[in-house]
């Protein structure tokens, strides 16, 4: 891929000034280390200090692209003035010679960069870098860029400007990894302006800002988990977009545009800051334990029920203390019983929402709705505590940061390698070994048979949601046991009366769980017991333990506005069962499904609840 080739070039500008003449030499006859030469004497500036690497700049721009590759010396970026310096000025004073102190923030690197200059290697290799929306563009589905209006003039908050390349490996992981992807989610929305002036502990408003931008991110963090606002680059209206009131059964209008066409990733400053603002240092931002507070409020509903204004704090897990915000999710199943004690009628209701990736939530037991008289607490588990006081010599990181970087290529952010089908190929986490030894050791093998059988399990979960009997619908085509209703809320009690809680809580877990596919592994038991409780409860509204016979016995519901049945694969991606008419030419394909789920969930035919 094109980014695997990018050299990253941007420069970031500190005291080194340019000692040796007015402008560089551009004719190619004398190199820019023999340009830079003077710069680097004792006498000028080759005792000076990186206030971002601690390390010397000399020894840091002699290593780097720009000198190696003759492609910018000091007087590039720091474009000294005329007799800079004047050798009598620098024992009687006086003299014009001055220097840019700081070439980024002034615009220096788009001498070189950007796309102005269709030949720049960061333009023909790596687009992503730049974003070129005009002012007057509507359409909010346009990608993200690393450049977007807050990063303009601040290269150096994902680069150290003295040796742009020194972090290339890093830089390209990053970039092939969620967090620097400029595609797919970040296109849905123009998030900066979906955030909120309210109270974080009250508000129901939008507030995707926190964790879909780098600068609501650091937003967020920086003031105790309160301030989720809405942003705009430098120069730009700030346009705030939240939740219209319209009719029942009524679309929420399209967002308002702002002038800001950019949208921003999930830079390096999210992660990484010395504490002043400099983030190529590479040292870990600290960010205090998350207090999140997950606000519901029912539409269409009379009356309006409401839930907010309840804190839940995470532990502290220091270095993964940064990745918790926005792994903790939007919703909790703790929410349900919220609901009920404030008098939500289940037949009438929209729903609270886990959101995607909520993995925090599941590694520390926040997240499921847990059915009333089951067990939840594993007999043994330390998944919480791995990177905590060096539990099992894991170290200090927490279990994010020790399990998902434990590895040689840290910013891919997995603990695991996949090939091209998805299927685990390597196990690249170090960490895992500090406990799984001897017979407890890991293997791909093993670890893709509990993605096999995760997936499997909410495959069939997901077919104990619907009941093939229900008659035709134009509003529930997939025969759901939740039932669909014109103002778009849905009545939780149809298919068990006076149940509706336990049905929603069923419906949560299957939500919350296929949008983390790596929750096999984050929390094993518990993440089957909420799967086993789910389908136990949806087959009859009784949780008696038939999970086996009801994963049996289950069959395809015939979906009324296609004709066809067909399964999909939550975790692994495409279908187990293509949309095809009824009948036995998938029988095969749907007893393995029940076979692999049944083995996941019960350790084989006969077994019990885990």
């Amino acid at each position: 891929m094109l980014l695997r080739n990018i050299v990253f070039i941007i420069f970031i500008p500190l005291l080194l000034a340019a000692c040796g003449g007015s402008t560089a030499d551009t004719s190619g006859s004398v190199s820019k280390l023999a340009q830079s030469q003077k710069c680097m004497d004792a006498s000028c500036h080759g005792g000076s200090v990186s206030p971002g690497t601690g390390e010397l700049i000399v020894k840091e721009w002699l290593a780097s692209s720009h000198n190696t590759a003759n492609a910018a010396g000091c007087a590039d970026c720091h474009e000294p003035h005329p007799g800079h310096p004047s050798s009598c000025s620098k024992c009687h004073g006086g003299g014009s010679g001055v220097a840019l102190q700081n070439p980024d923030a002034s615009g220096k690197c788009g001498k070189c960069h950007g796309l102005a200059f269709p030949n720049d290697l960061m333009v023909r290799l790596a687009p992503q870098h730049f974003g070129n929306m005009t002012t007057s563009f509507s359409d909010s589905k346009y990608r993200a860029s690393y450049v977007s209006s807050n990063y303009v003039g601040n290269c150096r908050k994902c680069h150290n400007p003295h040796n742009p390349t020194a972090a290339i490996n890093v830089n390209r992981d990053w970039a092939d990894s969620g967090h620097g992807n400029v595609t797919k989610a970040r296109t849905n929305y123009d998030f900066k302006t979906r955030g909120t002036y309210e109270p974080a502990a009250t508000t129901f408003q939008y507030y995707c800002v926190r964790c879909h931008t780098s600068t609501g991110y650091i937003n967020f963090v920086t003031s105790g988990f309160k301030v989720q606002k809405p942003f705009a680059g430098p120069g730009y209206q700030v346009v705030q977009n939240y939740p219209q009131k319209v009719a029942p059964g009524a679309a929420q209008p399209a967002d308002a545009p702002s002038p800001d066409k950019s949208k921003e990733v999930t830079g390096c400053d999210v992660c990484h800051d010395n504490g002043k603002g400099r983030a190529y240092s590479w040292v870990a931002r600290t960010v205090a334990p998350a207090v999140i507070y997950y606000n519901f409020s029912s539409v269409n509903s009379s009356p309006t029920l409401k839930l907010n204004n309840k804190a839940t704090t995470y532990p502290d897990v220091t270095a993964s203390n940064i990745c918790v915000p926005c792994h903790s999710g939007r919703g909790i199943g703790s929410m349900i019983y919220d609901a009920v004690a404030a008098g939500m009628d289940f037949s009438n209701t929209n729903t609270p929402g886990a959101h995607d990736r909520a993995a925090a939530t599941l590694v520390f037991r926040t997240g499921g709705y847990e059915f009333t008289g089951r067990n939840y607490v594993p007999d043994y588990y330390l998944h919480r505590y791995i990177g905590v006081a060096n539990e099992h010599g894991t170290g200090n990181s927490g279990p994010c940061v020790t399990c998902h970087m434990n590895n040689n290529a840290t910013h891919t952010f997995l603990p695991v390698e996949e090939d091209s089908a998805g299927i685990i190929s390597t196990i690249t986490s170090k960490t895992c070994a500090h406990c799984h030894i001897g017979e407890h050791e890991l293997s791909p093998a093993f670890l893709q048979s509990e993605k096999d059988g995760y997936a499997a399990a909410l495959a069939m979960l997901n077919v104990l949601k619907t009941d093939p009997s229900l008659p035709a619908s134009t509003l529930n085509p997939s025969r759901s046991k939740v039932r669909p209703l014109a103002n778009k809320n849905s009545d939780y009690n149809a298919a068990f009366p006076g149940g509706g809680a336990n049905t929603m809580g069923a419906f949560f877990n299957s939500s919350l769980l296929q949008n983390d596919p790596g929750a096999f592994a984050h929390n094993r038991i518990y993440t089957k017991r909420l799967i086993y409780d789910s389908i136990d409860w949806l087959n009859n509204g009784i949780l008696d333990n038939d999970v086996e016979s009801a994963i049996n016995n289950a069959t395809l519901a015939v979906n009324s506005g296609t004709g066809k049945v067909s399964l999909s694969n939550p975790i692994m991606g495409g279908y187990y069962i293509a949309a095809q008419l009824p009948g036995t030419a998938y029988a095969d394909a749907f007893a393995k499904v029940k076979a692999d789920a049944i083995k996941y969930l019960l350790g084989g035919p006969g077994g019990a609840r885990p």
